[in-house]
């Protein structure tokens, strides 16, 4: 293409442009149309996460594409350019693994994405950006050795916490809601401390492969699951009360536990979830289940 093409694309108004723009609007990753060095399309989700309504504006605001990239040594950024102008041949350079970069939204929340390049025609650049923020956090966590509690075997709490983004976004996939059941062990700590495996054991083994079990506190768990109906997280919640105490887990018999248990309303975040399963396990009494 020459340079007369490149003006069809920087005309919003031109067939090309628009049906080009249309394509790339589906899709959920960011992504960047570039000539050389310049960018001359973005993409709805891109124009979204920088807050920007056209390329004029973002040039203006934030320059390059290159200068968006956080300068940490973890991603691939700017420092680890020795030409500007040739930043992508840089980063393909890389093996595909280490082809992340980290970006920070309009609403000062950090991201880091994987970065996919395709030139099908002659100086033109298709740059894609995918979120795994969310697989990285994970990662990092499981290699650090922070995912699971050693002492009963459930989640740790900060890992559910950090992780919490995928269990919305599972759910919004989906199409259905978050339902949290908060368990207490009403029991002394060294009973409690006794049978945590067991407990711990007993609820694995009667749930989905996907619902996360979560140590809370002390003598407090969180069970996170995606659920049709309240009715359905109720009837789920009271199943454990009854299954947690059967073979070969009827030492859990001598455990007193109430259970608390919440739904996702409206665009509630998982903790407001927790808030309400925390007030519904405190108004439960002894191996009941109370639904908020």
């Amino acid at each position: 293409m020459n340079v007369s093409n490149v003006e069809v694309f920087k005309d919003e108004n031109n067939e090309c442009n628009k049906l080009f723009q249309a394509v790339i609007d589906t899709q959920k990753n960011l992504i960047v149309l570039m000539h050389k060095n310049d960018p001359i399309i973005f993409n709805k989700a891109f124009k979204e996460f920088v807050d920007v309504d056209n390329v004029k504006e973002f040039r203006r605001e934030f320059g390059s594409v290159l200068d968006r990239f956080v300068p940490h040594n973890a991603y691939f950024h700017a420092g680890k350019v020795d030409n500007r102008d040739e930043w992508i041949a840089s980063l393909m350079a890389l093996p595909e693994a280490d082809r992340i970069v980290s970006m920070v939204s309009s609403r000062a929340d950090p991201y880091a994405f994987s970065v996919a390049v395709n030139s099908p025609v002659g100086d033109y650049t298709i740059v894609s950006f995918t979120d795994i923020s969310q697989d990285l956090i994970k990662r990092i966590m499981i290699e650090n050795d922070v995912s699971i509690e050693k002492e009963s075997g459930a989640y740790n709490k900060d890992y559910f916490i950090h992780t919490a983004k995928s269990f919305h976004d599972a759910a919004e996939f989906n199409e259905k809601a978050i339902g949290i059941t908060m368990i207490e062990l009403m029991s002394s700590d060294h009973e409690a401390e006794k049978y945590l495996r067991d407990f711990t054991s007993s609820i694995k083994s009667n749930i989905r492969q996907s619902d996360m079990l979560v140590r809370w506190g002390r003598k407090v768990f969180v069970l996170a699951y995606l659920v049709d109906t309240p009715e359905h997280a109720m009837k789920f919640s009271q199943k454990l009360l009854f299954v947690m105490r059967q073979e070969p887990f009827q030492s859990l018999s001598t455990i007193s536990m109430r259970l608390g248990v919440a739904i996702r309303t409206d665009k509630e975040d998982i903790g407001q979830i927790i808030k309400r399963a925390e007030t519904a396990l405190h108004e439960s009494g002894d191996s009941q289940v109370t639904f908020l």
